[in-house]
């Protein structure tokens, strides 16, 4: 019983995926290259890491860290998108790719920058989420990390400031938090990254072997919902943009879905052959 609560432990607090990379076949290499960015990854990573503390060590307190009912769900969906997001770009091979598990209704699902992912227990109950949904929720978030969005919302953030002040990332965090202005000024940009996320998402759940369609479910019950009243500064857009342009891009998810299906059988056939001869 001890080793059986030593390993829910770990899977609660924070599943990580590590391994060999093996080499891409190019159905499964999906993304771009960032590149111009200001400040380095691991500054963006280091100003990041307290927020990741601040909302763990909140849910610890309340009592409420750690999976209790979708403890596999989440490893079998997870397990089966990192070796393909560390197949993305030189920077996601070598991301930790963590995802931490909490039962507090402070957050849905989110990405910091790192390869670190939330996830609340509370968010995939009240959406009923089945493997391809959940893929497609995570490799959204993973997707963020992969395009390296922070850095670049910082980046555009910097041009809008006057240039011969020196600003860390830290002070650029403070001037987004407090500065109304140049926070509607970046909607449009932080707009941009959840299209991307959603594009690279699917492709990516896509080439893990999740039906396209089937991930599409969770963006389309977020359509039906009527929508609410406009926040002050709208970082998503709206779910029926996000659901038409996914659509869009159905015929090449359909694609590199049937690819990675066509491998499995073939790598599975092969497998079967070498173990009878």
């Amino acid at each position: 019983m001890v080793e059986l609560r030593w390993q829910r432990w770990i899977l609660a607090c924070a599943m990580a995926v590590a391994g060999p990379v093996a080499a891409a076949p190019s159905w499964a290499e999906l993304a771009y290259q960032p590149v111009a960015l200001g400040w380095s990854a691991r500054e963006v990573d280091d100003a990041s890491a307290g927020s990741t503390r601040a909302l763990v060590e909140r849910a610890r307190a309340q009592g409420l860290e750690g999976c209790r009912r979708y403890c596999a769900q989440l490893q079998r969906v997870f397990a089966r998108l990192v070796p393909l997001a560390r197949l993305q770009t030189e920077r996601a091979r070598h991301l930790p790719w963590t995802l931490t598990v909490l039962r507090s209704a402070d957050v849905d699902a989110m990405a910091l920058p790192g390869g670190r992912l939330l996830i609340s227990e509370v968010f995939l109950r009240e959406q009923h989420l089945d493997d391809a949904m959940l893929a497609f929720v995570l490799a959204h978030e993973m997707s963020h990390s992969i395009l390296e969005h922070e850095r670049q919302t910082l980046q555009y953030a910097r041009q809008l400031l006057p240039r011969n002040v020196r600003r860390s990332v830290a002070d650029m965090y403070v001037e987004i938090d407090y500065n109304y202005t140049l926070l509607k000024s970046l909607e449009p940009v932080m707009q941009a990254g959840e299209f991307e996320a959603d594009e690279l998402g699917l492709l990516l759940a896509s080439a893990a072997g999740y039906a396209p369609a089937r991930q599409l479910r969770f963006i389309e019950a977020a359509a039906a919902q009527p929508e609410g009243a406009a926040p002050l500064v709208r970082t998503h857009p709206a779910a029926r943009e996000r659901l038409a342009r996914l659509r869009e891009r159905l015929p090449l998810a359909l694609r590199i879905f049937a690819a990675a299906r066509a491998a499995k059988t073939a790598s599975a056939t092969s497998a079967h052959r070498a173990a009878r001869s």
